[in-house]
């Protein structure tokens, strides 16, 4: 059987690797949100993957394997139907003489074993490998994109120019079509799918880190049923192609990985786009650090989400992760004693025993009203998706004056920039002086893929562009103390794309709200002057937080100029 929370958290404790409180705040996670301990262990960094896999296989006397990166012959994982591997989460991955090794998330599942012995003749000798691991396996089974739809194209394109689109909405073809894009979107972690019309083709594009890939073009005879497929998922008018359209579906992998998507439907004079964005049905960031803030950092913003009541805003344009942020920081606030609202636009991922409502404004629903009705619901701490009006920028700081906690975001360019925007909303400076905790700025910057990183040497003189750039002389001090004189990054391979960049994190600036700071408020000081406070009291600007990840190797000063300057 899979390991259990009470054996996961014998071994855990046995081995002294994790601080005897945060293994009991990981175990009270783990019930809570009815996750495996193992998920909650990792995803908080309390212990690494391969570590915790090392361990809980010793303690069955097997063998450990990380499956990362590693690239399984299509005849090794030929002898195993995909059918039975994504049933029983049993993957071969290495024929060594009559035996053959396999990955599997429950190694004590004899029955498994014993068919695959029988099946292919070899000697089957079981290593654990964690979910993660097993999941990337599976995905090996797949064939290539364009592959998949070589074959899907030929039985489609034929019928299409006769049968109506109601009909050949509902052709297995169409079907099946539709299903492998989002497929594919999920194993290569992409956020959202394209389908984009052309004078004479269909261009499907897959945004991965944040930058969009051509992944195939489909003949234009495709477009109207894949379309209208789509729009029977998301419960969306057929008839209807004059007007956009959003709406929301589910999809269930193979694999048994279930996602929510976004649905945007939008006419266009060549027809109409359609984009999907890809959303964990649950979420299950644990981790400040995950996201990239460093310990210090971390502190500080755990000392403010502790406090009963106040305001915290995170800033930044859209797809900075904002959102993710004000999650994870739910995430950790969600305990058996507090009751959490939220009210957003929209719900991108369900969390567990949060009440989240979603705006309808053609029903009347905004964020104002929204908010207003939370407030009789006896909370303890409120979400709002983002204050964007002056009525609901009132209402939140007014709750926050009442004893509530209140996250919420705006767009703003840096931390200290989102107090004269509180400021244009109308809201009284005394009020945010005194009701404002922490203003957190965020951008995404994409992570050198770890698997073909090298060094290189610059053709650019960075320090001499840096100079150009940042005016500020103590910040450019700084900066140019954290130039690394080892220059990285990804040169490309299979594993990121070729991209040379593998996920993403956050580069942050964090103002920590001061009493110099609240008196500054008051006075309506400029953003500039409420900056210069905050750097001296020891902010570290977003271009600085960047840099630090560079001499960290995590990502490259290109990209960190990319999002910083934005």
């Amino acid at each position: 059987m899979p390991f259990s929370l009470p054996e996961v958290q014998k071994i855990v404790t046995q081995s002294g690797k994790v601080d005897g409180d945060e293994l009991m705040r990981a175990v009270e996670t783990a019930k809570h949100l009815e996750v495996p301990l193992e998920q909650v262990l990792v995803g908080r960094r309390l212990i690494g993957a391969e570590e915790l896999g090392q361990m809980l296989a010793t303690s069955r006397g097997i063998a450990y394997a990380d499956l990362k990166g590693v690239v399984i012959p299509k005849e090794t994982l030929g002898l195993v139907s995909e059918e039975f591997a994504v049933n029983r989460h049993v993957v071969p991955y290495k024929v060594e003489g009559k035996t053959l090794w396999l990955a599997m998330e429950d190694p004590t599942d004899l029955e498994a074993i014993e068919f695959v012995k029988k099946h292919t003749g070899y000697e089957a000798k079981p290593v654990y490998v964690d979910r993660v691991g097993i999941q990337y396996a599976l995905r090996l089974y797949k064939k290539s994109l364009k592959e998949e739809f070589a074959e899907l194209v030929k039985e489609t394109v034929a019928t299409a120019a006769q049968a109506p689109i109601t009909e050949l909405a509902k052709d297995v073809s169409i079907v099946k079509a539709v299903d492998t894009l989002i497929e594919f979107a999920i194993v290569e972690d992409a956020s959202d799918i394209h389908i984009e019309p052309l004078p004479d083709e269909v261009i499907v594009r897959y945004r991965m880190d944040g930058v969009l890939h051509d992944m195939l073009t489909l003949p234009l005879e495709l477009d109207p049923a894949m379309v209208a497929r789509i729009k029977i998922l998301a419960s969306l008018k057929l008839d209807e192609t004059r007007l956009p359209q959003d709406g929301r579906m589910q999809f269930e992998s193979e694999e048994g990985e279930k996602v929510s998507l976004r649905v945007s439907v939008l006419p266009t004079v060549l027809g109409e786009k359609v984009v999907l964005r890809i959303l964990e049905e649950t979420f299950q960031h644990f981790s400040l650090t995950s996201l990239g803030l460093d310990k210090d950092r971390v502190v500080k913003l755990n000392q403010k989400i502790s406090r009963p009541h106040g305001m915290i805003l995170v800033t930044g344009p859209t797809g900075s992760g904002k959102t993710t942020t004000l999650y994870t920081v739910l995430g950790l606030l969600n305990t058996v004693g507090v009751n959490i609202s939220t009210v957003e636009d929209p719900v991108e991922n369900r969390i567990r025993r949060v009440n989240q409502t979603q705006v309808n404004n053609q029903a009347g629903y905004t964020f104002a009203n929204g908010l207003r009705s939370l407030l009789r619901q006896d909370p303890d701490i409120i979400m709002v998706g983002e204050i964007r009006d002056q009525e609901t920028a009132k209402i939140a700081v007014n709750a926050a004056m009442t004893g509530h906690l209140v996250l919420s975001t705006l767009h703003t360019n840096d931390a200290p920039g989102a107090i004269p925007r509180m400021l244009d909303l109308g809201v009284e400076s005394f009020l945010l002086a005194s009701t404002l905790e922490m203003v957190v700025a965020q951008r995404l910057v994409r992570k050198i893929c770890q698997d073909c990183l090298v060094e290189y040497q610059p053709e650019q003189n960075w320090q001499v562009a840096l100079e150009e750039i940042v005016k500020d002389k103590n910040e450019l001090a700084e900066i140019l103390k954290l130039i690394p004189t080892n220059y990285v990054r990804g040169q490309g391979c299979p594993v990121c794309r070729y991209s040379g960049f593998r996920g993403r994190e956050g580069v942050f600036e964090m103002m920590v709200v001061s009493e110099a700071v609240r008196n500054l408020i008051s006075e309506r000081a400029a953003a500039a002057e409420l900056k210069k406070t905050a750097v001296a009291e020891g902010m570290r600007t977003m271009l600085l937080d960047g840099m630090k990840k560079v001499s960290e190797k995590i990502t490259t000063i290109d990209e960190v100029l990319r999002v910083s300057l934005e």
